[in-house]
């Protein structure tokens, strides 16, 4: 099937994500959201639910799909492929080929890949946009970055990002069905929550629309302790240097030089470690106050675990509760931080002396869970040395010892 070229694009902003760029389109052209869709070629095959854009091609997509979509926006291939989140493992190797192996898209999907597939944080000022004409007219990005749980903060605003829609209560672009909600409605703008109304509605027709504007609400209460705040600002600049694409290749984890892709997967694997053995880790918290964000999470992450767990179950679907990212942003840069603190450890003992008691008590949680989470493909071989179940190197065959010199902020 040929699919004509729209008459108007648009250039795909920095780190746009392909449900943003797709609303913007609309509201560009004049139409909705399916209707761009259906002409780039991203509406599901036949026999699938009519009107419904996949999620997964939010991940990626196959070469001639891409180059369909690309063509009918007017854009090179390389743009239409920077919308989609796969291209970023060569960064974050949770979405990676290489390192964590997908077959497909609805993979990613999974607890154990760390990305939020179904719904965005975001800043509400870098949703505004700037202050030419189209940034004043359709706002600025749904950004890739804001899909990945280490990215809880806009170091550019300072703040801690949103998760929900303060009216509604809604997570960012939330979709029961399909990648973008509402894919027929024409007058919601880019920034606008596209869940229904808290308001109940009357009679037997479809809940009216939130359409609160997310790029004028307030940003998320953070903590008053300003020690607190000012260790994740720090926090989330280095993980921003290493997502960034002219970022360092290699960086230090348990005493050795590895791939920034798999030190991503490793900071996963301890950061769960640090909330399934909680208060085990306690001593490693920058402040008091971040301490007891951790621990408030990881009781009710625990107390789930187990009210949703059956004993006869191998793999208990309750265990979800902790393998999944941390909804709460500020909790999410509490966890990295101390997970960070444990990878960047000199030499592999020390580390093993700080992870060991964390990966004991996760084991007698579930024993097969966190066996297997210590084997996660793409782990540092550094890291499962550390954790005693390397089988050989899963990195360089040459692995660069580490030796730090002063840090910066």
């Amino acid at each position: 099937m040929t699919h004509r070229r729209l008459s108007r694009s648009l250039d795909p902003l920095d780190d746009e994500t392909l449900v943003g760029f797709l609303l913007r389109l609309a509201h560009h052209n004049g139409t909705t959201p399916a209707q761009i869709a259906s002409r780039m070629g991203l509406m599901d095959e036949m026999g699938a639910t009519p009107g419904v854009v996949s999620p997964w091609l939010l991940a990626d997509m196959d070469e001639s799909r891409l180059v369909r979509a690309a063509r009918a926006a007017d854009l090179t291939v390389a743009e239409a492929g920077k919308l989609l989140l796969a291209p970023m493992g060569h960064r974050y190797g949770l979405v990676s080929h290489r390192y964590r192996p997908w077959t497909s898209p609805q993979q990613l999907g999974r607890p154990n890949r760390w990305v939020f597939m179904r719904t965005s944080q975001y800043c509400p000022p870098c949703l505004a946009g700037d202050d030419g004409p189209l940034g004043r007219l359709y706002g600025g990005a749904w950004k890739r970055a804001w899909r990945l749980p280490v990215v809880f903060a806009c170091s550019g605003h300072q703040q801690l990002l949103s998760r929900t829609c303060p009216k509604c209560r809604a997570p960012g672009q939330f979709s029961p069905n399909g990648l973008i909600a509402r894919p027929g409605t024409e007058d919601l703008h880019p920034t606008q929550c596209r869940a229904s109304s808290p308001a109940p509605h009357t009679g037997r027709g479809r809940r009216s629309v939130c359409g609160t504007d997310l790029a004028r609400v307030r940003p998320p209460r953070s903590l008053g302790d300003v020690d607190s705040f000012s260790v994740l600002l720090d926090l989330q600049r280095r993980l921003d240097a290493l997502l960034s694409a002219d970022g360092p290749q290699r960086v230090n984890s348990c005493g050795q030089l590895v791939p920034v892709a798999q030190y991503f997967i490793d900071l996963r694997v301890v950061a769960t470690l640090v909330l399934a053995s909680w208060p085990e880790a306690s001593g490693f918290a920058a402040t008091p106050a971040l301490a007891q964000a951790i621990g408030r999470e990881a009781e009710q992450r625990l107390r789930d675990s187990r009210r949703r767990t059956s004993g006869a179950s191998k793999r208990p679907y309750g265990i979800n509760s902790l393998l999944s990212p941390l909804e709460s942003p500020l909790t999410m840069g509490a966890v990295l931080g101390i997970a960070e603190r444990m990878l960047d450890g000199r030499e592999k003992q020390w580390t093993r002396m700080a992870v060991g008691p964390l990966y004991g008590s996760a084991l007698a949680l579930h024993r097969d869970t966190f066996l297997e989470l210590a084997r996660l493909p793409g782990t540092s071989s550094a890291l499962q040395e550390v954790l005693g179940v390397a089988k050989g190197p899963t990195d360089s065959p040459s692995p660069e010892t580490y030796i730090r010199g002063p840090r910066n902020g």
